[in-house]
């Protein structure tokens, strides 16, 4: 029996170890933000999941399955020094001062909050994909949320607009740095979703519901459809893209606005 133990130790030392797929996700806002459904889809599909969010408390007591961290850019990046076994990672931040949102358009925007929304909402994603690169070596896909905004104009979305437009040739830019590092970087450019952040833009219920008139699908997309789409991106099937947009909005980028 002492040999029979001995050699079936032996045998499972031997077998391959299974790969565990975990995911960063960065700008939980609350249950209603998209992140979250991203989290809740990779969780549901075998995946470990760390959440960050300025708001923890109130995340870890509705979702006791996910890693939640507190993580607020730049002041708190910390956060994540102890992850080094990541495979993959996605950026929901989105920030500008909603108080001169719709008050006076582009030309009404203050240099401080257009730094800030650049800041926040795109050289946040460059900062954040080097330190999670630099630590984990098994990082292999990136993803970023992005907004039609970012490539033609949507009322309301002015500045936030200037950052996603940054945001989207910053994947590109970082697709084609991290490619000899088989690591790949894609966006999805998600419809329009009523979560928490998007309802504090002016006349966003009016402007959700043009757009959704407009798409050829005559409907909004869901926070389940986007966190399909990112799964994608995020798994081996897509291996051979990078560098890309994916379109998650029910054909709105083919139609004229």
């Amino acid at each position: 029996m002492a040999v029979a133990r001995t050699l079936e130790t032996l045998f499972d030392l031997r077998k391959p170890a299974v790969k565990t797929n975990k995911v960063l996700v960065v700008g939980v806002s609350s249950k209603r933000s998209l992140g979250l459904a991203i989290g809740e889809h990779m969780h549901q599909n075998g995946w470990e999941t760390v959440l960050t969010s300025r708001r923890p408390e109130k995340l870890a007591a509705k979702t006791p399955h996910h890693d939640i961290r507190f993580l607020d850019y730049p002041q708190s990046i910390d956060a994540i020094d102890d992850l080094t076994d990541l495979t993959g990672m996605v950026f929901c931040l989105a920030k500008t001062d909603v108080t001169e949102a719709g008050q006076g358009g582009l030309l009404g925007t203050s240099e401080e909050n257009f730094l800030k929304t650049i800041s926040t909402s795109c050289y946040a994603f460059i900062a954040l994909v080097r330190e999670v690169q630099r630590r984990n070596p098994n990082l292999r896909s990136v993803v970023a949320l992005t907004f039609l905004g970012g490539e033609r104009v949507v009322p309301g979305y002015e500045v936030l607009g200037v950052a996603k437009a940054a945001l989207e040739h910053s994947v590109r830019a970082l697709a084609s740095e991290l490619g000899h590092e088989n690591v790949r970087v894609n966006g999805v450019s998600a419809g329009a979703v009523p979560t928490t952040s998007s309802r504090v833009l002016p006349d966003f219920r009016k402007v959700h519901e043009v757009l959704s008139r407009q798409s050829f699908l005559r409907r909004g997309v869901t926070a389940e459809e986007v966190a399909g789409a990112t799964a994608y991106l995020l798994s081996d099937v897509s291996g051979g893209m990078t560098g890309e947009i994916l379109q998650v909005n029910g054909g709105l980028r083919h139609t004229v606005l």
